[in-house]
C-alpha cells in the first residue's frame, strides 16, 4: 500500500510541537491533518496532503522514544512514504539523539540532514553550537526546564548521549554522512538551506529540524487554509508551563488587568483534587472572570512531595484536562488558549480528540486549530512554552477582537 500522494509525512515528539510544525505547511495551502493514533496512523491520512503524528516521547526513556519512532519510520517506508521530517524542539528537549538515529536506521539510510535552527525565533547554530536569544543552550531558558533540562549546547555532544551514530558537519564539497548538523545563523540563510533540501526536482528527502524549516517549504500556494473562523474575542488562557517566557507572559497580561488564578499545586501535586472541588473551581473561575483575559495557571507555591518531575507534569496535565472539560460543560462563553505540550494533551485526551486541523499561525509559533467533539467543531489556541514576547496574551486577544469585527 502506497501513499505517494502525501506530500510529507512529519513526527513531532509533543502536541504543541505537531501542531506548530503542520501549521507551516498548512498556511501554504495544504491538507494537514494531526494524529495521536500510534497504532495505525496511516489509516488516517486519506484527503491529507501532510500527515503529522504526535509520538509523545519527549518525556520517555530513551530507548522506549527509539523503539517508537523506529517502528513510525519502518511503518512509512513500507507504505512508500518517501518524504520525511522528524520535527525536534527548537530548544533541543527530549530524546533528540535517541530519535534522530532511530529515524536513520529504520529508514537505512546513509543520511539525514539535521537544520535546528529557527533565527526568528531567536535560534541560531554557529560553529555546531546551538544559541537561543543570544546565549549558548546550555545557559539559556531551557536549562532551566522543569521537567527536561537541556544542560549541552554543543549539538554533537548533545546528540552523542543517546546515539553511536555517525554524526558529521554540512560543508561544501565534504562526504556527509549519519547525522548531517546545519549551522544556521539568519533567516536568508535558513531559505538558502531549505531551497536546496527541498528542491521540487527532489522525489525524496529526509530531513530533522525543528518548525522553522518547515517555515520555507517552496510550496506554490499562498494562505488558501486561512478560513475566515470567527472567534470569541475572550479569551481564557489555561496554562501549565513552568517555563519563564510564560511566566512573564502571564504576568505581564495580570498587571494589565487580565484576571488571574492558580490551580491549587499542593491538591495537585499530592493527587488529591476531587472532582467535586474541580468542578466548583470552575464554577467560580466562570463567575468571576471578567474582562477581555483570563487565566488559570500552575505558579501556585506547594511543599515538596514526593514525586518525580515527570509525573508531576502528568498529574498537572490530567487535571488541566479534567478542569478545561468542567469549564466547556458548563457553558464557557470563551477563545480557548493552551500553553504547554502536556496540559494541551491532558485537555485533548479528556475531551477525546484524536485528531486536530491547523488553521492558521496567529504569531510564529502560536497556532489556531480546530477539533471534532460529540460531532460539533470546536477551536483552540497552542503554543509551546518557551514562545512569544511579554505582551503576546494581549496581542492574541486583540487579534481575536479585530476578527470578531471584521466578520
Amino acid at each position: 500500500m502506497t501513499h505517494n500522494s502525501t506530500k510529507i509525512y512529519i513526527l513531532a515528539d509533543d502536541l504543541t510541537g505537531a501542531l506548530d510544525s503542520g501549521v507551516q505547511l498548512s498556511k501554504k495551502g495544504d491538507q494537514v491533518l494531526i494524529t495521536l493514533d500510534t497504532h495505525r496512523p496511516f489509516e488516517k491520512i486519506d484527503g491529507a496532503d501532510v500527515l503529522v503524528i504526535d509520538t509523545e516521547t519527549r518525556h520517555i526513556e530513551a530507548k522506549a522514544a527509539y523503539q517508537k519512532v523506529y517502528e513510525l519510520i519502518r511503518q512509512a517506508k513500507e507504505s512508500g512514504i518517501k518524504k520525511i521530517y522528524k520535527k525536534t524542539d527548537s530548544g533541543l528537549r527530549g530524546n533528540v539523539g535517541a530519535e534522530l538515529t532511530a529515524f536513520l536506521d529504520a529508514y537505512e539510510a546513509e543520511k539525514i540532514d539535521f537544520v535546528p535552527a529557527w533565527p526568528k525565533m531567536q535560534r541560531i547554530t554557529v560553529n555546531g553550537v546551538h544559541y537561543v536569544n543570544g546565549v549558548p543552550l546550555s545557559e539559556s531558558i531551557f536549562s532551566r526546564d522543569v521537567v527536561d533540562p537541556v544542560s549541552e549546547s554543543e549539538i554533537e555532544k548533545l546528540i552523542r548521549r543517546q546515539s553511536n551514530a555517525a554524526i558529521s558537519h554540512h560543508e561544501t564539497n565534504k562526504e556527509e554522512k549519519g547525522i548531517v548538523i546545519y549551522d544556521c545563523q539568519s533567516d536568508e540563510e535558513l531559505e538558502e538551506i531549505a531551497g536546496k533540501l527541498f528542491a521540487p526536482e527532489k522525489e525524496s528527502f529526509l530531513l530533522a529540524g525543528c518548525a522553522g524549516l518547515l517555515e520555507k517549504f517552496p510550496d506554490k500556494k499562498i494562505d488558501q487554509n486561512n478560513s475566515s473562523v470567527q472567534l470569541n474575542p475572550k479569551l481564557v488562557v489555561l496554562s501549565g508551563s513552568m517555563n519563564d517566557v510564560t511566566k512573564a507572559q502571564l504576568e505581564k497580561a495580570q498587571k494589565d488587568g487580565a484576571y488571574r488564578v492558580h490551580i491549587p499545586m499542593q491538591k495537585v501535586a499530592c493527587d488529591s483534587w476531587k472532582e467535586e472541588e474541580i468542578a466548583s473551581f470552575a464554577t467560580d473561575f466562570l463567575k468571576k472572570a471578567s474582562g477581555d483575559i483570563a487565566i488559570i495557571d500552575t505558579m501556585d507555591s506547594f511543599e515538596e512531595v514526593n514525586i518525580t518531575r515527570g509525573s508531576l507534569s502528568f498529574q498537572i496535565a490530567w487535571y488541566m484536562g479534567l478542569l478545561c472539560e468542567k469549564l466547556i460543560d458548563q457553558g464557557m462563553d470563551a477563545t480557548l488558549m493552551i500553553i504547554g505540550g502536556d496540559t494541551l494533551l491532558g485537555v485533548v485526551n479528556q475531551l477525546d480528540i484524536t485528531t486536530l486541523r491547523p488553521i492558521r499561525e496567529m504569531e510564529s509559533g502560536i497556532v489556531l486549530s480546530a477539533y471534532q467533539r460529540q460531532d460539533v467543531e470546536g477551536y483552540i489556541i497552542t503554543k509551546s512554552g518557551g514562545f512569544g514576547s511579554e505582551a503576546l496574551l494581549k496581542k492574541i486577544q486583540e487579534n481575536l477582537k479585530e476578527d470578531s469585527v471584521c466578520h
